[in-house]
């Protein structure tokens, strides 16, 4: 549906349009935290609330200070009659539908009711203006976790209306989160236009130093870079959209979808399947693209400020081209004259050797006292039990990246809630998870080991090596 059939108002934006947009714009927000504070919002108290404004603002002081009479007849033909006052603010929200039209409350006064289209409109306004940015990425991936894992515990209640309560919300979140992106990429161009402004290395060192808008863009992208959950977290998510994708509750929100927006069940389907394939689609491939790119455009800044850097520490003139020319040209003199040549550049360069004294250099070592004690290594015959408990300490104390624990603990996360997982439809990228499925068929005969491994003749190959294909199956 277009918005302005929905609207169903052609002058619903016209307060944003007028001279005096920023004040209408206050003056409704205003109206809003009133309707927070107060059961019931009558309109001596609206009229009350815009009139401090507009005092506070010296909104119409400055209009009556205003030298010509014809200048103040202009600006409020501009707004159509309607003058600066609470009454005519009230009046102009009702033509345009930020208001409902009047109704008498129980005291028998007016009662001021904001619709819910303004409400929203103003809501997702304020929250854009005043969107931070810290944050936000990773808060999308979280939430996003939470629900795929809140849909697959036993019992979910997301799973009663799994469209409203799985899918849309997946979609919200989704939708947010390249939003985000690309905020992140618009960052990064607006650092580097900043930092091409700075003809001074003084001003530049201080946008390094004490400018947050950098802090807070590099700290929020290294944390979803570099923090070891989000790569996993956006695993699951999309192991368990697959297995959503083809189970009952597939069916379910498409039935739901069909009644909640009234379409056919035809139509319900496709946009279902829609949103599966937006959402699988961007977390396999839209996702890694958007931080590749953002990766290169953080390389293209680091080499832009340091490019910077050398211009400003040589007011501009590149050193190497310089020093190149002139080796050039002396290697073409003759041997006197580079001899000549180069004694000259010898009187016009000045090298001065420096070197740093530090603790380390004056400190005295310290000789340990004997104080007469036999320090020879004594031999001494072990017992078997002493050599058993020797080896178990000395086994216990070392750390085995690829134990039996360890092991399981890495088969528990690749099968989740499944009970048996075939490692070729697994994707492998790293050689930790080669020695992990190899150390699994090391420990299949173990009593300890709570998985059953089958090998079969079958090689599956992978980015890292190749591997006996192999059915991972708890026992």
């Amino acid at each position: 549906m277009n918005f302005f059939n929905y609207i169903k108002n052609d002058a619903f934006f016209k307060p944003l349009t007028l001279k005096y947009r920023r004040i209408y714009y206050d003056c409704i927000q205003i109206l809003i935290d009133k309707t927070k504070e107060l059961p019931v919002l009558y309109e001596s108290d609206a009229k009350d609330s815009i009139t401090v404004y507009l005092k506070n603002a010296g909104i119409n002081e400055a209009k009556k200070n205003l030298p010509d009479n014809n200048v103040i007849e202009e600006i409020e033909s501009e707004e159509s009659g309607t003058e600066l006052q609470s009454s005519g603010i009230l009046s102009l929200f009702r033509e345009c539908s930020w208001l409902l039209p009047r109704e008498i409350g129980r005291n028998g006064e007016y009662v001021v009711n904001i619709s819910s289209d303004c409400r929203r409109i103003m809501d997702f306004l304020r929250k854009m203006t005043e969107k931070t940015g810290e944050g936000m990425m990773s808060n999308r991936i979280f939430s996003m976790y939470e629900i795929i894992k809140s849909a697959f515990e036993e019992d979910s209640v997301r799973r009663e209306r799994p469209y409203t309560n799985i899918l849309v919300p997946l979609i919200d979140n989704e939708t947010e989160l390249k939003n985000e992106l690309a905020d992140l990429k618009d960052s990064i161009s607006g650092i580097m236009k900043a930092v091409i402004v700075f003809q001074d290395i003084n001003s530049f060192g201080q946008f390094i130093m004490k400018d947050e808008m950098l802090d807070q863009f590099f700290s929020e992208y290294f944390f979803v870079k570099n923090n070891g959950l989000i790569p996993a977290q956006i695993s699951f998510i999309k192991s368990k959209l697959r297995i959503l994708r083809q189970e009952e509750t597939c069916e379910k929100m498409i039935t739901e979808c069909a009644e909640k927006l009234q379409l056919g069940y035809e139509e319900a389907g496709e946009r279902v399947e829609r949103y599966f394939a937006e959402l699988q689609y961007f977390l396999n491939v839209e996702y890694e693209a958007n931080m590749e790119l953002i990766d290169n455009r953080i390389n293209n800044y680091y080499n832009l400020a340091n490019t910077r850097i050398m211009l400003m520490a040589s007011n501009g003139v590149r050193l190497e081209a310089v020093i190149n020319d002139f080796l050039n040209t002396v290697s073409k003199m003759k041997e006197e004259e580079q001899n000549e040549a180069m004694e000259k550049v010898a009187d016009c360069t000045r090298i001065i050797n420096q070197k740093y004294i530090g603790y380390k250099s004056f400190e005295k070592n310290k000789r340990i006292k004997n104080e007469g004690e036999n320090i020879g290594i004594v031999t001494v015959e072990l017992s078997e039990e002493e050599k058993r408990l020797q080896t178990e300490k000395l086994f216990n104390s070392s750390s085995n990246r690829y134990s039996v624990d360890r092991v399981s603990t890495f088969l528990d996360v690749q099968l989740a809630s499944e009970d048996e997982m075939n490692i070729k439809e697994k994707t492998i990228h790293t050689k930790e998870e080669i020695l992990m499925y190899a150390a699994a068929m090391l420990y299949a005969k173990n009593e300890e080991f709570p998985y059953d491994i089958q090998l079969s003749e079958e090689i599956v190959k992978t980015e890292i090596a190749d591997i006996t294909n192999m059915v991972v199956i708890k026992k």
